[in-house]
């Protein structure tokens, strides 16, 4: 597998698939948590009896992104974990982060939306080329706010149960259903430590579109 310094273009190019990571990929991440930010600040301010919340969704970014199990129910598990840190029920942990990292952000990510890489995908497809979204987060609803349709989603929480990133079993999964080899493969992510790991683990080329 390899590294690329540039993504080729998609007339050009050898892969048969290109596989993207959605979260700080297909969008501009620091914008969209500013704007969360200032989401956030307004509603507690306005509701001080439910400060504590915060530290729930800060705990459940901390407990994601160093999950290492497997994609066995790993919603409900994190949900219990930080539940039992914070001495709370699952169900109110559940609830805060559906509201404020699955359901409030997607009014403003179009605000966000990666335009390049957006054009790019719509380029693939058209040029008859599979794309496929390989996300540690649910896909569907995000993908749809930024105005983007794929060839196929593939996230943990699903009935595939698809283990974290760096885990590569997405990608490989990806690569059984639809028949291609890794070298058919190009994987485009964010984070090195995540999408790049997965995909040195799978054999397939790679795209780090972020420092």
């Amino acid at each position: 597998m390899a590294k690329l310094d540039a993504l080729p273009k998609p007339h050009e190019g050898s892969y048969r698939a290109f596989v993207f990571d959605l979260d700080g990929t297909l969008y501009d991440q620091k914008k969209l948590r500013l704007i969360m930010a200032l989401r956030l600040l307004l509603y507690y301010l306005c509701h001080p009896g439910k400060i504590r919340e915060l530290w729930l969704l800060k705990t459940f970014r901390q407990v994601r992104d160093n999950w290492t199990g497997d994609g066995t129910d790993v919603d409900a598990l994190q949900y219990a974990a930080v539940a039992v840190k914070h001495h709370v029920e699952p169900a109110l942990v559940e609830a805060v982060v559906k509201r404020w990292i699955y359901e409030n952000p997607l009014s403003a990510l179009p605000k966000c939306t990666d335009h390049k890489l957006a054009d790019y995908i719509r380029d693939l497809r058209k040029e008859d080329i599979p794309v496929f979204i390989f996300s540690d987060y649910p896909i569907e609803e995000k993908l749809a706010a930024l105005g983007l349709e794929a060839d196929g989603m593939y996230a943990p929480g699903d009935e595939r149960q698809i283990a974290l990133k760096p885990s590569p079993m997405g990608l490989k999964l990806i690569m059984k259903e639809h028949g291609l080899s890794p070298d058919e493969v190009l994987m485009v992510g964010d984070r090195d430590v995540k999408d790049g790991e997965a995909a040195r683990s799978a054999g397939v080329d790679y795209y780090i579109t972020r420092k």
